[in-house]
């Protein structure tokens, strides 16, 4: 693992969200006050309102105790699919030190998806339920996923049991982020629950193949 080079500051944001500039990066108002830790970490100064914070404040790393480019190495296994005794004997890190990062990084995630998956120009829809279990067997579970047929992003993912909330769920979570939703194709696996409600949410007919 080699040492992480840190991001620049014009990249970086005011965290107090009383401060005029709070969110806003490129605003030339942060200086580094000091440097702490085995990897460098910058402690911030706002010249806008004189709040001090460490650069990892609001993020997935923040307080995590191992060494960062670990931390990310385990970021990058778990989006792989490892699961997490793998990722924690291929990273060298303890079982729960994986399990409080993946919830780390899943709430950020989300966050930022949250934010930025809006107003998708999609013409046609993936969407489709999968089935699988949580840490072990006993614990069932069914996710329902909507995808750009394109470029496989992923628009939305609703998880519970398979039934007609879970879709209703999954269609109105993806209505809400495409910048036409009338003007769609869907393509599903022929649930009968998406024939019922697309013309509820989506407010057009549906239309099956001929």
């Amino acid at each position: 693992m080699t040492a992480i080079e840190r991001p620049p500051l014009s990249s970086l944001a005011c965290v107090n969200s009383a401060c005029e500039s709070y969110g806003q990066s490129g605003q030339d108002n942060l200086t580094v006050r000091k440097v702490y830790g085995k990897d460098h970490i910058r402690f911030l100064r706002c010249h806008h309102c004189g709040q001090e914070f460490s650069e990892r404040k609001n993020t997935a790393l923040w307080n995590t105790k191992i060494p960062e480019a670990r931390a990310i190495d385990v970021g990058r296994h778990l989006a792989e699919g490892v699961s997490l005794k793998g990722t924690a004997r291929l990273t060298y890190s303890h079982k729960d030190t994986v399990k409080r990062l993946l919830g780390r990084f899943g709430h950020h995630a989300q966050a930022f998806h949250e934010q930025t998956a809006q107003q998708l120009d999609i013409d046609v829809l993936e969407m489709d339920e999968r089935h699988g279990y949580v840490e072990h067997k006993a614990e069932q579970c069914w996710d329902a996923v909507a995808l750009d047929a394109e470029s496989k992003f992923v628009v939305q993912v609703e998880v519970g049991p398979r039934n007609e909330q879970l879709i209703d769920s999954l269609m109105r979570q993806t209505h809400r982020r495409l910048a036409h939703p009338q003007d769609l194709v869907l393509m599903t696996d022929g649930e009968a629950s998406y024939r019922t409600l697309f013309p509820v949410i989506f407010g057009v007919p549906y239309l099956p193949p001929v």
